[in-house]
């Protein structure tokens, strides 16, 4: 009886070291599981940017911008940036569109780097989309 007594501490103990790791492990999950989003869409929004572009080049008053947009409501609320150069489009030749957004940290937690190391935060995330004008 007398060693389960001396044992009482040890599991509020073990749980104060464990607990921070398993918090940063968490926090590095969410932020990698979102930055791995944004980048698809904004690969997404860059592709049917491009193909919007390939497809209506002739077209007066066409807008590749909103169309990037509009294909990855994912991004909404980030300041998204597209560029393209649908100007020159003309048949046999690429149009290429990309989308830019520079993304904050979700929780802050890795703003500051641990450890010594740099922050990462804030990312700057590029989507890049070529197609073949002339569709």
């Amino acid at each position: 009886m007398q060693i389960a007594n001396k044992e009482k501490g040890a599991v509020a103990v073990e749980m104060a070291i464990v607990l921070p790791l398993l918090l940063l492990i968490v926090l590095g999950i969410i932020e990698f599981g979102r930055v791995l989003n944004v980048q698809v869409s904004l690969t997404q929004a860059a592709r049917e940017g491009a193909r919007y572009a390939a497809i209506h080049h002739g077209e007066p008053g066409f807008d590749v911008q909103a169309t990037a947009l509009a294909a990855a409501p994912a991004l909404s609320g980030l300041g998204v940036s597209v560029t393209d150069d649908a100007s020159s489009c003309s048949s046999n030749s690429n149009v290429q569109v990309q989308t830019k957004v520079t993304l904050p940290s979700l929780t802050g937690f890795l703003d500051a780097g641990f450890f010594g190391a740099p922050s990462i935060f804030p990312l700057n995330l590029t989507g890049v989309g070529v197609m073949r004008c002339g569709g």
